[in-house]
């Protein structure tokens, strides 16, 4: 019975010695890396707050102008993008519809090096396509709606007079509520294709304590009090995210870009480095035709539709991410068809991460 009741306990030993060590494991296991995603171009329009609330003392507007850039840069989902590969030097032929164009300097650079016998001044582009490569894939407009009191509470500890010890002590919590709305809008139709409302919270603490001798009162008090300029980063880092997470749960409304350049089974695209393509990206590419109200990407323009005339996607592999623009080469050619300038660009596959161990070793 005593030896059996010992293999009893060894069992359940090494049962419970085998359970923390899996637990151990479990908890010294990294946690498992977020797939990879491509920022989306994005223009910002306005970014402001109540007109109450800056009268209030502390310009909510200005602040939040100034840490929406960085907010924007820190995030996985949108880069703020305010100078596109553009053009310049036009000169629109009304019979072809066809422009001779100059690409500006910092695009010839990159062109010149990815492509030395092309000459830039003589690409052509129609009125479409130019419109197509320097227009942003959002326009992006918030407002701070509010800060307002949410709840609070507070403590009390004494002793009365009938208990000679002269000591008290005190704690008080204050919550405040933040409101904040953001919306993304089509460039071409500037229809509102997301809206949403965040909320963050302003938390004060204060904590004191005293020792009563008579005349005279000692006490301390300590506070926690969070920044306005604080409460606005947080509320502007919610905001971004949640629109970010809407854009993505609506169809149509994935990542995109445009060709730019098109050559010799290689294209350039819009978009490279900063948008986190990365070497052996793969993407689809597929011509479009445009139904536009109006003149085409004039200013009074409207994009009423486009239609996919691509059966089977090309599929282009990056070979170099640059600034602003990358060049990737065609692994499907077609001899019967060429990738227009301004065609539609879509994720197709994009390359792993490799873990930081991983590539030490």
């Amino acid at each position: 019975m005593f030896a059996k009741k010992n293999l009893i306990l060894k069992s359940l030993s090494i049962v419970t010695l085998g359970t923390l060590l899996m637990a151990n494991q479990k908890c010294q296991q990294a946690p498992a890396p977020e797939a990879r995603q491509l920022k989306k171009n994005i223009k910002v329009i306005s970014m402001q707050a109540s007109s109450f609330m800056d009268a209030s003392g502390f310009n909510f507007s200005e602040v939040a102008q100034n840490q929406l850039s960085g907010v924007f840069f820190e995030s996985n989902n949108f880069f703020e993008r305010n100078i596109y590969p553009g053009v310049s030097n036009q000169t629109f032929n009304v019979q072809n519809n066809m422009q001779k164009t100059t690409f500006s300097d910092q695009s010839n650079v990159q062109l010149k090096n990815w492509f030395p016998t092309a000459k830039a001044s003589d690409i052509q582009l129609t009125r479409d396509s130019n419109c197509l490569i320097s227009r942003p894939q959002h326009y992006i407009a918030g407002k701070i709606n509010s800060l307002e009191a949410y709840s609070g509470a507070s403590l009390q500890f004494g002793f009365n007079s009938t208990v000679q010890i002269p000591i008290s002590a005190n704690f008080k919590m204050d919550k405040m509520r933040m409101d904040l709305s953001m919306h993304a809008f089509d460039p071409w139709t500037q229809q509102n294709m997301a809206s949403t409302n965040s909320e963050v919270f302003k938390k004060d603490y204060a904590v004191g304590f005293g020792i009563d001798l008579g005349i005279i009162h000692i006490g301390p008090q300590f506070y926690r009090a969070t920044g306005m300029a604080e409460t606005v980063l947080k509320g502007l880092q919610t905001a971004v995210k949640d629109i970010a997470a809407k854009l993505l749960s609506l169809q149509r409304q994935e990542w995109q870009t445009r060709v730019m350049y098109s050559r010799d089974n290689y294209v350039v695209i819009v978009g490279g480095a900063e948008l986190g393509l990365k070497k052996g990206d793969r993407l689809k590419v597929e011509n479009e035709v445009h139904d536009w109200m109006g003149e085409a990407c004039g200013e009074t323009g409207v994009l009423v539709g486009s239609t996919v005339v691509t059966s089977t996607p090309w599929i282009i592999e990056i070979e170099d991410a640059g600034n602003l623009m990358s060049k990737a080469k065609v692994l499907n050619v077609d001899e019967n068809q060429s990738i227009d300038v301004g065609a539609l660009v879509r994720v197709d596959q994009l390359v792993a991460d490799v873990p930081a161990a991983a590539a030490k070793k």
